[in-house]
């Protein structure tokens, strides 16, 4: 009897046992079957993030394809939650570490070092260590540095442009960046993609007309003659006549984009409007010409001085009289005084405004000068006398520089392509005859040969060009120790292909003059970029 009531406790508890141990498991395959897709979805939420798909900005190119902007790939290395020192020190021997192990918060993900290169990035990996993490970084790079800096501009950390080209263009270069949801290992590092939220759109590049080697020669002479005349700034801007392209733009001073201190400095090309003083003559004669007022071979008085609502205006020198063309080549101003007067307001007004002064230029860039023309109705002489010597009217050096093409296109004025991509057509319009064209070039050779621009002229070569000095306009009054100096040219001989306008700007009094500093300097200029685009000189020139 005692045997039985043992071995039916026995029993009892084997069944509970057994009856409980089933009921586990039940619950675990109803928990398996009703709710493993609720807790898979709990878990895989508790590691999904989402995470931006980065974009590589576009490379802006010159003409030969050299790039000018490029964004360099690189790596930013974080430590992740419970990073060990033991890890970290081996970090510290494969790549030089700026951080110690001490300078990182190792209770969340901490940078530790910014711009690997893909060498580094290879070392690190050999590791395999658990927690770290490496993300892809762009960095951009400006091979030309300040050469090009105010025409280029640079973009921002988070690759957007801030200035220049760089701007203008940005939605191109910087495509767009999409997002997608990924899953994350228990380390927080990346495991595997979920699905794509926004899909990124990919950058474009940006050629451009600029040719870097005329660039360099340009930037390089331009600040050689700034520095030796004691000045503070120039510009210098060079056109390709055959194919209505900019070959170079140099603004000085200018800043290092690579720099994260950099200092901006604007695009004096585009923006620096001035008072171009005589070397507008050309132009004025231009609309005179054109209207049958003159004929380029006149013989005109022109005495030593002249008064105009009882303000003297002189030359130089005593001429008696001098050819139309003689007055460009001497740049009288009392001959272009007469000039301009013989014009009047509203033929000077509507010449200078089909030259394309006062009016806004058909360039891309973000902000731009176009200057002004005084256009009031009631003008005095004096104020008509003073537009035909380049007083009384602001341009830019760029307006300048196309206005002048138009003699070397046969009286047609042409809008000048910077960005090579753009499909539109550049505008163009016939503004004057070729025979009027003509007549002004020949002024404008006479002008090196034996005018104020003899030391303009290239050895070998025949070129037209027209000095420019003004005195500079300050708190509205212009004070005699401070000026600019002007030249542009054409040529090379009668090809007239590329045309070069140079300026330096804040000279004192001792040597300032357009034929004294800025023909100098068109002449290194023009050397260079003859030689490098293939002209042979003349020997009998």
């Amino acid at each position: 009897m005692i045997a039985f009531y043992q071995n039916w406790r026995l029993f009892l508890i084997i069944t509970f046992f057994v009856l409980a141990f089933g009921g586990v498991i039940t619950r675990m395959i109803m928990i398996q079957t009703n709710q493993g897709l609720f807790l898979q979805s709990a878990g895989n939420a508790q590691n999904q993030s989402i995470r931006e798909i980065s974009v590589k900005r576009g490379t802006i190119f010159d003409r030969n394809g050299t790039p000018l902007a490029i964004s360099i790939t690189g790596f930013d290395l974080f430590a992740l939650s419970g990073l060990e020192k033991k890890d970290f020190e081996k970090l510290f021997q494969v790549i030089d570490l700026e951080k110690s192990f001490a300078d990182i918060n190792t209770s969340k993900k901490s940078l530790i070092q910014k711009n690997l290169t893909f060498e580094e990035q290879r070392k690190v990996l050999e590791l395999q260590i658990d927690r770290i993490e490496l993300e892809k970084t762009y960095t951009r790079h400006y091979p030309m540095g300040e050469q090009i800096a105010p025409l280029i501009g640079f973009s921002g950390r988070d690759q957007y442009g801030l200035e220049g080209l760089e701007k203008s263009f940005n939605s191109l270069l910087a495509g767009k960046v999409g997002s997608e949801k990924i899953l994350k290992d228990v380390y927080g590092r990346p495991l595997d993609h979920i699905e794509i939220l926004e899909p990124s759109i990919a950058s474009k590049d940006l050629h451009i007309s600029i040719d870097s080697n005329i660039q360099y020669m340009a930037y390089k002479h331009l600040i050689q003659s700034i520095k030796s005349h004691q000045a503070t700034a120039g510009t210098v801007v060079i056109l390709d006549n055959a194919t209505k392209q900019v070959l170079a733009l140099a603004s000085y001073p200018s800043y290092n984009p690579n720099s994260p201190q950099r200092k901006i400095q604007k695009n004096r090309v585009f923006l620096e409007t001035y008072e171009p003083g005589s070397i507008v003559k050309p132009i004025a004669l231009a609309g005179v010409l054109e209207h049958n007022l003159l004929a380029i071979d006149d013989e005109m008085e022109v005495p030593i001085k002249i008064t105009v609502d009882g303000n003297i205006i002189n030359d130089r020198k005593q001429y008696g009289s001098l050819k139309v063309y003689e007055i460009i080549q001497e740049s009288s101003q009392v001959g272009a005084t007469k000039i301009a007067l013989l014009a009047g307001r509203d033929l000077m007004i509507e010449n200078y405004k089909r030259f394309g002064f006062s009016k806004p230029i058909h360039i891309n860039f973000p902000s731009t000068g176009f200057g002004d023309i005084n256009t009031k109705d009631d003008m005095t002489d004096i104020e008509v006398a003073t537009l035909g010597y380049g007083y009384g009217l602001t341009a830019s050096p760029f307006q300048i520089a196309q206005a002048y093409a138009v003699f070397a296109n046969e009286g047609i004025y042409h809008d000048y392509q910077l960005v090579l991509d753009e499909m539109s057509s550049q505008y163009h319009a016939p503004i004057i005859s070729k025979q009027t064209a003509d007549d002004v070039l020949t002024a404008l050779y006479s002008v090196t040969t034996d005018g104020t621009g003899k030391l303009a002229n290239v050895k070998g070569f025949s070129i037209a060009g027209k000095t420019g000095t003004t005195e500079k306009l300050q708190g509205g009054n212009y004070k005699s120790s401070t000026y600019t100096s002007s030249f542009v040219g054409i040529g090379p001989d009668q090809g007239n292909t590329i045309t070069i306008f140079v300026n330096i700007d804040n000279l004192g009094a001792n040597r300032y003059s357009g034929g004294q500093v800025a023909a100098p300097l068109f002449q290194k200029i023009a050397t260079d970029v003859y030689a490098y685009l293939g002209y042979f000189e003349d020997n009998d020139i």
